[in-house]
């Protein structure tokens, strides 16, 4: 803070209260204030209470989830039913998104749970570099969406930051003999990589630029069938 002509002036902004609270208290307070975020965290940019990573259900083994993923924003709404292994790692649910959505994976993703983040890389917190994203390869889908009505975010390239939201409708027995994952409906052409965000497509839509053709879910299907990961359930 500055003295002027007596009177104590307001801080210039949040990070200089924050600059005065971190000398004032030393390093105890940053230690307790990064105690009180790792106990939170955000999905969809809403600030939740941390959930433990449970362990993957037993039942996880024969069950697929089945979401409805939108994508963020977009008007009219562009989304895909999806039918995913619930034992599915999020690393490969990442790859499932990307032909879902019709991504290049040129960029960086991470997903946004009730259990903290995860993606295919580390990333420090911007403050404190206290939390870091976990590891999508080692989290099922099961674990951080235990139920129906559960959410996860699915962010792809931090610059253009296209948010999916993914919320799981159903728990189902899987069908022996039937593929997974697989596509059963959708809507909406989706964007092109490196098109500049949500607000730029919708734009681009609304003055024709975006072909409106119709969705086929059986080719978005046939593309999934070549993941390596595909899982045919036999009992």
């Amino acid at each position: 803070m500055r003295q002027n002509g007596g009177m104590t002036d307001k801080p210039d902004s949040p990070d200089a209260v924050l600059r005065m609270l971190l000398a004032y208290a030393g390093d105890s307070f940053e230690e307790r204030l990064a105690q009180e975020l790792a106990k939170e965290t955000f999905v969809g940019g809403r600030r939740v209470v941390k959930q433990k990573l449970p362990k993957l259900p037993k039942a996880a083994q024969t069950t697929v989830h089945v979401v409805k993923v939108n994508l963020h924003g977009a008007q009219p709404p562009v989304w895909r039913r999806l039918e995913i292994p619930s034992a599915m790692t999020l690393d490969v649910v990442h790859e499932v998104l990307q032909v879902a959505f019709g991504w290049s994976g040129y960029h960086l993703h991470s997903f946004e749970t009730v259990c903290g983040e995860y993606g295919g890389q580390t990333m420090e917190d911007d403050w404190f570099g206290q939390g870091k994203t976990g590891d999508d390869s080692a989290v099922a889908l099961a674990q951080v969406a235990a139920g129906v009505k559960a959410k996860v975010v699915y962010v792809y390239d931090f610059g253009d930051d296209w948010r999916h939201d993914m919320v799981v409708e159903k728990i189902l027995p899987a069908t022996p003999g039937v593929a997974y994952p697989r596509c059963t409906a959708g809507r909406g052409e989706t964007p092109a990589e490196d098109s500049g965000g949500i607000w730029a497509f919708n734009e681009e839509r609304a003055e024709g630029g975006v072909p409106g053709g119709g969705f086929d879910p059986a080719e978005v299907t046939e593309e999934l069938a070549d993941l390596a990961a595909v899982i045919k359930p036999t009992t």
